[in-house]
């Protein structure tokens, strides 16, 4: 089974086909004996593009974090992204995978590079997006002592993470692992350690464990 977030957001059916774009910037040099010769370079930034459906009524086919969210809603959120120039991290969770093979999931900050929505008369309230993210990186610092200095105020700031959450009114288990366990995608993993079947159906006063 596979499960894809754009940050916080879940995408309620999982794309049938996603694109990842690996954009090489290797050139060519010509010699003085005019001999051509290759000049590998630091790979350029990835890319992903796909299509998703967001279906416009409560489907057996889609899954939600909590309920059934009408299209809209996806599409204000993304926007704030884009208008906010937000990064998210974008995660594609793989879980249940055939032969007990272990899941796994691949994740990538990015920044929304082009967001169309399609709307057809003939899909009645469905609506489609088509999504092309770029991973985001940022300059990185030569200087030792900045270096050292960042890891002394992480370690400053850093806070043991707790062992237990008690569930409050309007919570749900992917923004609960996002804010104890910086992680929104470990609630299926800790939804296990519960013996939550569904981790969208938790309540409050609920206790959760992490370990």
């Amino acid at each position: 089974m596979y499960s894809v977030y754009i940050g916080d957001i879940l995408l309620p059916v999982t794309p049938e086909k996603i694109t990842w774009l690996y954009k090489g910037q290797n050139d060519t040099v010509n010699l003085i004996n005019m001999e051509e010769i290759s000049r590998i370079r630091t790979p350029g930034l990835m890319e992903f593009s796909f299509k998703a459906l967001l279906p416009g009524a409560d489907v057996p086919y889609a899954r939600y974090l909590t309920s059934f969210k009408e299209p809209f809603v996806y599409i204000y959120e993304l926007e704030q992204i884009i208008n906010e120039k937000r990064t998210v991290m974008f995660y594609i969770v793989r879980e249940k995978l055939p032969y007990k093979r272990v899941g796994f999931t691949t994740k990538k900050m990015v920044t929304i590079e082009a967001l169309n929505v399609i709307e057809q008369a003939s899909e009645g309230l469905d609506v489609v997006l088509d999504i092309k993210l770029r991973e985001y990186k940022t300059a990185q610092s030569s200087e030792i002592s900045g270096i050292i200095g960042t890891y002394q105020a992480s370690r400053q700031t850093a806070k043991t993470p707790a062992k237990t959450y008690v569930v409050k009114d309007g919570d749900n288990l992917w923004n609960i692992c996002k804010s104890q366990l910086n992680d929104g995608a470990k609630c299926y993993e800790i939804a296990k350690i519960n013996g939550i079947n569904n981790p969208s159906l938790i309540h409050a006063g609920q206790v959760i464990r992490f370990e």
